[in-house]
């Protein structure tokens, strides 16, 4: 019986949680993508405090590298995603205000070079 009220809470707690404004629910379906959120979730934590603390606790010049550094690795991140989706003919969407790009060249650009 507590068992069963522990799972309970807890998946009261995770609907709560899947209710809130800044929430993405995302289902998992491969160790891959865990190990990719785990890494994701705990820098979206230190992204925040790293900006917030910006001029505070921290100076520009320790923080911009490592957020420039963070947005390559998501860029890069994003190519790869892109270049798997495609090959496992899924339809890929990159994140807001990010093209699916090959060596830094969008498709128009690309279609002009041929």
């Amino acid at each position: 019986m507590e068992e069963q009220n522990r799972l309970t809470d807890r998946i009261e707690r995770k609907v709560s949680l899947a209710r809130e404004r800044d929430t993405r629910v995302i289902i998992t379906r491969t160790s891959d993508t865990h190990r990719v959120l785990d890494i994701v979730r705990s820098a979206d934590k230190a992204i925040r405090i790293l900006r917030n603390g910006l001029l505070i606790r921290f100076t520009t010049p320790e923080v911009l590298p490592l957020l420039e550094d963070y947005q390559k690795a998501v860029e890069g991140l994003n190519r790869i995603a892109a270049r798997i989706c495609e090959k496992a003919g899924v339809r890929s969407r990159p994140p807001k205000g990010m093209e699916n790009r090959e060596d830094g060249a969008d498709a128009e650009e690309k279609s002009k070079k041929k």
